[in-house]
């Protein structure tokens, strides 16, 4: 009897380092900023981490939708002076053309507004070739006028550029003509950006602010709260890897793991 009892107690200890279900839950009064990629079927490659199945991203939103969270744009959600209770923003980076097949219909069944990322006139992700074999279709101006009703349009760069390797100067090339894109493509003004993969500096920041910007995200872990810096917005990456368990965990307690 005392063996069942070990195996339930190592079963438990290895069930807490996998699902951080004792962390303590955020408050609701700080707005949840989701990043998502591709909402697409899995490939079978290592990419298929940034691929939420569709299937799974409607599980997603019918649960903020029952449980009275409401959605806004990152530019609607940085102009509040107090964030709103329940308050949560939905970006997708990049600009796959499944943002609009698949989670723009999900989008308008539940009423929620979003933030796309843009990284204007590309055709597809080349620059994923390494991550897989599966190159996808990226939004096209059509689409991207269909999806204004609910969708704010921000900008990626040009090129999916690593800010951080390049020089200040194509880093402000990169910073204005996406901008631009992004407003042809919109008809509207191009007020968000997201750092690609996440990399960014003081002096990339400030660049950011000097060419128009009003807000921009990053990659790393966290909430938004009233007071945050609107250049460097924390947000909680939801992976296509992941359990619903694992979305509920991260949204309650930002992280599902150690």
């Amino acid at each position: 009897m005392i063996w069942f009892y070990i195996f339930i107690a190592f079963l438990a200890i290895v069930i807490s380092l996998r699902y951080n279900w004792w962390r303590k839950s955020e408050s609701l009064a700080h707005a949840r900023v989701l990043m998502y990629h591709s909402i697409e079927e899995h490939k079978g490659d290592k990419f298929d981490k940034w691929r939420v199945k569709p299937k799974d991203f409607e599980k997603q939103m019918a649960w903020l939708a029952k449980n009275g969270f409401k959605s806004y744009t990152i530019s609607e959600l940085c102009d509040f002076s107090k964030l709103p209770k329940k308050a949560v923003c939905i970006t997708f980076d990049d600009g796959y053309a499944d943002n609009f097949t698949n989670a723009y219909p999900v989008l308008k069944k539940y009423g929620f507004k979003a933030t796309i990322y843009l990284v204007p006139n590309q055709k597809t992700n080349h620059w994923e070739e390494k991550n897989t074999k599966y190159v996808s279709c990226m939004l096209n101006e059509d689409e991207i006028l269909k999806m204004g009703d609910l969708v704010e349009f921000g900008s990626h760069t040009m090129s999916h550029l690593n800010l951080e390797r390049a020089s200040l100067e194509s880093v402000k090339d990169e910073l204005i003509n996406s901008k631009k894109a992004v407003e042809n493509l919109s008809k509207k003004e191009c007020k968000a950006f997201a750092y690609p993969y996440g990399k960014y500096n003081d002096d990339i920041v400030c660049l950011t602010k000097d060419v128009g910007y009003k807000n921009a995200v990053i990659v790393k872990r966290g909430l938004f709260k009233s007071k945050d810096d609107k250049f460097t917005i924390k947000r909680i990456g939801i992976l296509g890897t992941e359990s619903f368990f694992d979305f509920w965990l991260k949204f309650h307690k930002v992280r599902n793991k150690l």
